[in-house]
């Protein structure tokens, strides 16, 4: 049977020297341009005539589409390749053993169909930076050419591997000589055990006998090109189980290909090959390794221009190009190899009938559920245009009147299940028709006629009696499907915008369904696909909801609620003010989910995960948590600044170094203060421990390091000699020795003495750290004069010096040795590859907003930490460098991030007085990409690093628009919080936005010096104004919307003529800048307000100064203006927490308060009914009811105990409140870079309270509990309910 080729297919074997499209040809570089590899130039040019008779091609059938479909011949596009053998006089010459290899040979070029290949391009490593790239083909010749005897290949699914390992072999075989090494092809899931005798289990299935396998094992090397660890589940080093390349056993090159997600800690283990001997050469030496990269943009259009010319059609390359650049996102979808394939057969029927491509939204689904739908469309065609026999055309009419395409789908989805259920989800399955009679595997290749019909239509490939579904992405999207079936829905198109109508699909309450029988959290690529399905089909969503509500009474739904609630948390769907009472979801993953004011009373949540969920007056009473988790532990409150902490190698103690120069010991088990040294008389800077825990060593702004006895807590040693503050200390991996560095030296010291060895200094100016290598032969050190430099510390002498172009704050070593991880002041991470004689440069990326301050490795290598001064910490993977977690809790800049011993968590230190613990053994799954990254204008990930610190609703209120210094403006739906649209790069350095009265423009003021008035209608920037001199920070509309005022940083307000673009009046008397700016009701005035803490008042018509004043605590806050809605009374506040309402005679001569209190405020904001108000502080918000208006002017003001509502939970300052119009909703923007819209809720009994629930969030989720309560919860930790404490539960 024949197969569609996923990710890229090779071309056939005679393509025309000529074209263009043929890839034997042509081989893709570095730089787009393509030049034949060694390996391909010898196979093109040393090809060999057949004399050996025809081989017949296979028989396909070629759609519309060019994919190779099983049933029919279409002679035109394939053609069979061209085998050398040897003259058949001279057969008798030729020994058994090449007889046999020849015929392998024979079968293996003959068995070689396929029509689109793109060279794929790798990286050295997961680490390399991401331009480090070059054709794998360049990589695999270096390989086999050198002494190597492991290489890995990586890459994601769908990128290749199976493809190139295929067309590998074909190159080896083509140029094939007798005595040469043989390369042997191993589909790994098709072996039973290949742990061991794996050669020999291959060979005996290309008929190789007993005899001929002893020969090769002893004359010969084989060229082992084994396909698909992961898919096979191994955990094994094969290499080392199978004895290749020791004495009497297997001389081999392995080539091993591995998805790069399967990989956990320590991946090199499962494939470096293993020493023999003390005079063996390392294992680093003979491994290699490379990571196939998406697509590029060249390499897609590559692929088109080869996939055009297949069939007959009547796109041309420039239409698929046009469709994939137009439809949103797709470009950037289709990098991946397999899903570009799927597109092109998808594209004609997505955009069918669509009119505007930039609505049409295609997911990953999506393409996969056209794909299948094609698939079978043409195998119904097929079959109903052959000549069949009776039975063959009855059994055709009876599928078609069952509806061939439910009954296939059908087929494959069961077949899926089986596979799970009985294989644990091993692809390949073995069927033979005697032994397999009676077991499962007969249901769906025995010799019925019905399942025969089914199978040979479904997108299955065969090789000889193995079966496996085109790629392992397509077993796991059946699977889904036994979850929820979306052919229910085959009336509704898959990409318009969904509708909210109720299916006729049956409720998930059958106790036999996947959902019901196997916790699905160890299937992420399935709970992926079923994800989206939520997001497409709102009654799938009700369909989950169902099943949660169903575990309230019915004890045996629990494993399908736990995986309901997992599938909905993990899509977006939002719990907040849920009636959850009594649901049981054991082991449910509820990361980052929203649970506003819940009600969770008596559930079973034993062991679910709730890291970074927000669970804000969520009530938990009486609920079983025994084993839950939250992802952090409680943290330790300080007296003072924590400038430096440290693990003890234990793991029994932390030390906390003060900035009043005291160190504190804490117990890891109890997490008391158990010590206190107090010698230091200034900040202590570093700290590190003895390997064997024993001793501590610090260093201090005082300029001594001290080396302490940890069991009676006294100094042992004094270490004084330095001129300046001790920056970093370290301990020597021996024990033995310690080195210590101020700015200009860095000083070796006796750890058993205390006496000096060495004074490093080779010019060395600025250190900021210093490590010792993981065998304490070498110390590096960094520095701002951006010079690394590592020195013997034997001799004391430079080995190695490196200028580079950024100036370093922190280094680390990985415990193996082979990498160095700095940090920077440009707020960038940088990986270096690590040997005896020099550094590499790998992966580079910024991974912070502002410097760097810490950086260090896990226990076992897997992630690198980092903390920086823009408060948060990272957790980072250190093969990909993709962002696994970011802990943003700390309200203060982080001093120092270090991994417990044993690697479960992470402790932050910060000037905001606190050690924080995050948990790190739950961060197996990624957090939703969404939280750092968004899609730009032109379909790029743009890093969202930079939190918006500006919003408008428009004048509907259907739309939320937010704005960032360096970050895309993003329009929201103000209803559900997607993003409907993210605004062009050009438009970035956003500070200030406004929508005109008629919702048609929206302007822009930035850092720069300029004001854009964005066209909603065109989405193009309509006007430009330029007049400041520099950055704007308000912006305005006249109510009429024939004027624009902007205030800037220049201590001008300007009005503009938004009709003709003209500049109008420039308002000078500001002695500060212009921080707000607010147009009067009847627009006959304007407001502004500036960082001296002056308010004026201007004539629009005139532009008269008619008031000012001065509030002089304004110099030290934000000044805020408004207009109070139903009045022409003025409203300020200028950073003290009072809200002043001034007289209305437009003289700005007396105010009163309307809120007094003594919190501090960043911004306020009146509803549009003029009866609320809101304050936003530095980690809250305030919600105040206001007087009504017959009581406004003898009301007292109100004060701190008068407010409705508080909103707490936020890490950072609210920069913006902002009112949805005519309605009791408001939105917040916290520098944290979260975005919240809420609801206010007014009691029903006539008590004038209110609360305030939250609608829906954006941006980086974190743990919230403020308000929770725990009444008697039942198995929750005293651990965890210390934490809930902290949170603000009760």
């Amino acid at each position: 049977m024949s197969s569609l080729p996923p990710q890229g297919n090779p071309p056939p074997p005679h393509p025309d020297p000529a074209s263009p499209s043929s890839t034997e040809h042509l081989q893709l570089t570095n730089d787009g341009k393509r030049n034949l590899s060694q390996l391909e130039r010898q196979t093109k040019f040393g090809r060999r005539t057949s004399n050996i008779g025809d081989i017949s091609a296979a028989v396909h059938e070629v759609s519309s589409s060019g994919v190779t479909y099983p049933g029919t011949s279409t002679l035109s596009t394939l053609s069979s390749p061209i085998v050398s053998s040897p003259p058949l006089d001279h057969m008798q010459e030729i020994p058994t053993i090449e007889q046999a290899l020849l015929t392998l040979r024979t079968q293996r070029l003959t068995e070689y169909q396929q029509k689109v290949y793109i060279a794929p391009l790798a990286k050295p490593n997961p680490q390399a930076p991401d331009d480090n790239i070059s054709p794998l083909m360049g990589k695999v010749e270096e390989f086999l050419a050198g002494n190597g005897q492991v290489m890995l290949i990586l890459g994601d699914s769908g990128a290749g591997k199976s493809t190139f390992n295929r067309h590998l072999e074909y190159l080896l075989w083509q140029d094939y000589k007798a005595g040469d090494s043989i390369p042997l092809f191993i589909n790994l899931p098709a072996i039973d055990r290949p742990d061991k005798t794996l050669i020999a289990k291959q060979l005996t299935a290309f008929d190789f006998t007993e005899g001929q396998i002893c020969e090769l094992r002893q004359m010969r090397q084989l060229l082992l090109i084994c396909d698909g660890y992961d898919e096979s589940q191994l955990t094994a080093n094969l290499h080392t189980t199978n004895l290749l390349n020791q004495s009497g056993q297997w001389n081999v090159k392995m080539l091993i290909t591995c998805r790069t997600q399967y990989l956990g800690p320590d991946y090199r283990d499962r494939f470096m090959p293993k020493t023999i001997s003390h005079y063996d050469r390392t294992a680093k030496d003979l491994f290699q390794e490379a990571v196939i990269v998406p697509f590029s943009q060249e390499q897609i259009q590559d692929y088109v221009e080869q996939y055009v010319p297949l069939e007959p059609r009547t796109w041309r390359t420039e239409d698929y190009m046009d469709k994939l650049a137009t439809i949103p996102d797709l470009m950037d979808l289709v990098k991946n190899p397999f899903l570009l394939l799927l597109a092109l057969e998808t594209l004609p029927g997505v955009i069918k009938g669509k009119q505007d491509l930039s609505t049409i939204k295609v997911t990953r689904v999506q393409l996969y559920d056209t794909f299948v739908r094609h698939w079978l469309a043409v195998n119904k065609r097929r079959l109903e245009r052959n000549v069949l026999i009776k039975e063959e055309g009855d059994m055709l009419e009876l599928l078609l009147d069952a509806g061939f395409f439910s009954m296939g789908v059908g087929y494959a989805t069961g077949l899926a299940s089986a596979i799970f259920e009985h294989q644990g989800g091993n692809p390949v399955v073995q069927y033979d028709h005697v032994e397999d009679e009676k077991s499962w595997r007969a249901e769906f290749f025995g010799p019925d006629l019905e399942v025969r019909m089914l199978r040979e239509s479904s997108p299955l490939t065969r090789t000889g009696t193995q079966f496996q579904f085109l790629h392992r992405s397509m077993l796991e999207y059946f699977f889904s499907l036994t979850v929820f079936d979306p052919s229910n829905h085959k009336d509704q198109d898959d990409f318009a915008p969904q509708s909210d109508a109720s299916s006729s699909v049956p409720a998930l309450s059958d106790a036999n369904v996947t959902l019901f029988k196997r916790s699905l959290l160890t299937e992420p690529s399935v709970i992926l696909f079923l994800c989206e399905r939520v997001k497409q089909h709102s009654d799938f969503e009700k369909q989950l909801q169902a099943v949660i509500q169903q575990s309230k009474t019915d004890a045996t739904a629990a494993t399908a609620a736990a995986n309901a609630i997992t599938i909905l948390a993990r899509a977006g769907v939002r719990f907040n003010s849920a009636d959850l009472r009594g649901i049981r979801i054991p082991g449910a993953d509820l990361t980052g989910g929203q649970f506003d004011s819940a009600q969770l009373q008596d559930s079973d949540l034993t062991g679910v995960n709730f890291t970074k969920t927000w669970i804000r007056q969520a009530d938990l009473s009486r609920a079983g948590m025994n084993g839950t988790q939250f992802g952090e532990l409680p943290y330790l409150e300080e007296s003072n600044e924590v400038s430096s902490c440290a693990f003890s190698p234990d793991g029994e103690f932390l030390a906390a170094g003060l900035e009043n120069g005291d160190i504190n010991i804490y117990d890891t088990e109890t997490w008391e203060m158990i010590q206190e040294f107090q010698r230091h008389r200034d900040r202590v800077t570093s700290l590190a421990y003895s390997p064997d825990s024993q001793q501590l060593l610090s260093g201090s702004y005082d300029k001594r390091a001290r080396l302490w006895n940890c069991e009676t807590g006294s100094t042992d040693f004094i270490m004084k000699g330095h001129s300046d503050v001790v920056k970093s200390v370290v301990f020597s991996p021996t024990g033995q020795q310690v080195a210590t560095a101020d700015k200009k030296s860095i000083r070796l010291w006796d750890a058993r003495t205390g006496a000096a060895v060495f004074v490093l200094t080779d010019d060395i100016d600025k250190i900021t750290s210093i490590a010792y290598s993981p065998d304490g032969n070498t110390i590096t050190s960094i520095g701002e004069d951006k010079m690394i430099r590592i020195f013997d510390t034997l001799t004391g002498l430079p080995l190695m010096v490196f200028s580079k172009d950024e100036h370093h704050t922190c280094l680390a070593y990985s415990h193996d040795g082979r990498q160095i991880a700095t940090g920077s002041v440009l707020c960038r991470l940088q990986l270096w590859e690590a040997t005896a004689t020099i550094l590499e440069p790998g992966r580079k990326w910024k991974a912070h907003l502002y410097s760097i301050s810490d950086v260090t490795f896990s226990p076992d290598d897997r992630w690198i930490a980092s903390s920086s001064y823009d408060r948060t910490v990272k957790l980072w993977d250190t093969r990909s460098g993709a962002l696994i977690s970011s802990f943003i809790s700390h309200t203060g800049l982080v001093n120092c991030v270090r991994f417990a011993p044993n690697g479960s968590y992470i402790a932050s230190a910060s000037k905001d007085n606190t050690l924080r613990l995050w948990e790190v053994n739950l961060s197996d799954l990624k957090l939703d990409p969404q939280d750092y990254t968004t899609n730009s204008a032109d379909g790029r990930q743009v890093f969202l690093g930079s939190p918006p610190d500006c919003a408008t609703y428009s004048p509907s209120g259907r739309q939320l628009i937010t704005g960032s210094p360096h970050a895309p403006i993003r329009q929201f739906n103000a209803d559900s919080g997607d993003v409907e649209f993210v605004f062009p790069d050009h438009l970035y350095s956003t500070r200030c936005i406004a929508f005109s009265p008629d919702g048609l423009q929206l302007a822009i003021g930035d850092g720069g010096n300029v004001v854009k008035l964005w066209s909603v209608e065109s989405c193009t920037v309509s006007l430009k104004f330029c007049g400041h001199e520099i950055g704007v920070n308000s912006v305005a509309f006249s109510p009429c919307g024939d004027w624009l005022a902007s205030g800037s940083d220049d201590k001008t307000v300007r009005l503009w003529d938004t009709r003709s673009g003209a500049a109008g009046l420039v308002l000078i008397g500001h002695t500060g800048e212009i921080q707000s700016i607010h147009f009067s009701r009847d627009g006959h005035w304007i407001a502004s307000a500036c960082m001296e803490g002056k308010i004026l008042l201007w004539e629009v018509s005139t532009g008269e100064l008619k008031a000012d004043t001065t509030i002089s605590n304004g110099r030290y806050g934000w000044n805020i203006v408004a207009y109070n809605p139903g009045c022409l009374q003025v409203a300020s506040s200028h950073g003290d927490g009072d809200i002043r309402l001034w007289d209305d005679d437009q003289q700005l001569q007396g105010f009163r308060y309307i809120v007094k209190q003594y919190e501090e405020a960043c911004h306020f904001a009146f509803s549009t009914c003029g009866q609320w108000v809101a304050t936003a502080h530095y980690t809250s918000v305030r919600l105040w009811r206001l007087p009504s208006p017959d009581l406004d002017q003898q009301a007292l003001p109100l004060q701190d105990q008068d407010y409705v509502s508080e909103i707490e939970g936020f890490t950072r300052a609210v920069d913006c409140v902002v009112w949805r119009p005519n309605k009791l909703e408001f939105a917040t923007v916290s520098s944290e870079g979260s975005i919240r819209a809420w609801r206010v809720m007014e009691d029903t009994n006539g008590s004038g309270r209110a609360s305030v629930r939250l609608l829906w969030s954006s941006g980086p989720s974190l743990l919230v509990a403020s308000g929770a309560i725990l009444r008697g919860t039942v198995g929750l930790s005293s651990t965890n309910r210390w934490l809930f404490e902290q949170r603000g539960a009760k």
